[in-house]
């Protein structure tokens, strides 16, 4: 059994207060606006503890997207498993995605500044491990299972991945936020439901 190293769990702890503070910076001013000595400040770490642990700048937004997808998928999967069968299971998922994605710091994280700072394929690969990549095996599941009509559960992912993106967009602009969460929950589920064989 292998001892817990005392260092190694202080560089992961100095890791995560630095993600959890850039967090807040990128989430509030961007990727471009969010300078380091602010993120340093508010961590009360040194640059050298930022380069040392990420690099950059923009390693440092990636880690922080990468902790962001982490927590969305962490949250789809808790949804998710409060129910029974393949597409209830779905269909939690798609809810708890939609509510989690309408949040601000979703929204400026995830979509607007990591597909243009990190690019759009590379982000799609670091998406790929966390809530498309579940959205997308939960989709061929269904197709095999017959439960929702046969095609490309890659191409069907990606359109509903997007529609549920533009629905939380709406519910995050919208003034009336809980209004627009129900009218996005109904259109969502009637948009699914059009999906089931029978």
């Amino acid at each position: 059994m292998k001892v817990p190293n005392p260092r190694d769990a202080n560089a992961a702890a100095t890791r995560a207060l630095i993600i959890g503070k850039a967090r807040k910076v990128f989430a509030k001013k961007g990727f471009v606006d969010a300078g380091l000595a602010e993120i340093v400040t508010a961590a009360g770490v040194t640059t050298g503890a930022v380069y040392h642990h990420f690099g950059d700048k923009k390693g440092l937004f990636l880690a922080v997207a990468e902790t962001v997808e982490g927590d969305i998928l962490k949250g789809v999967m808790l949804a998710a498993a409060t129910k029974s069968g393949s597409w209830e299971q779905l269909l939690a998922a798609v809810d708890a995605t939609l509510e989690i994605c309408a949040e601000p710091d979703v929204q400026r994280i995830i979509f607007i500044d990591a597909p243009t700072v990190i690019g759009p394929a590379a982000w799609r690969e670091i998406e790929l491990k966390y809530a498309f990549g579940g959205m997308l095996q939960a989709f061929q599941r269904l197709i095999d299972e017959g439960v929702i009509r046969s095609g490309s559960a890659d191409v069907l992912a990606s359109i509903l991945l997007g529609a549920l993106i533009e629905a939380a967009r709406a519910v995050a602009r919208a003034r009336d936020k809980h209004a627009a969460m129900a009218d996005a929950r109904a259109t969502v589920a009637r948009l699914f439901a059009s999906l089931r064989t029978a």
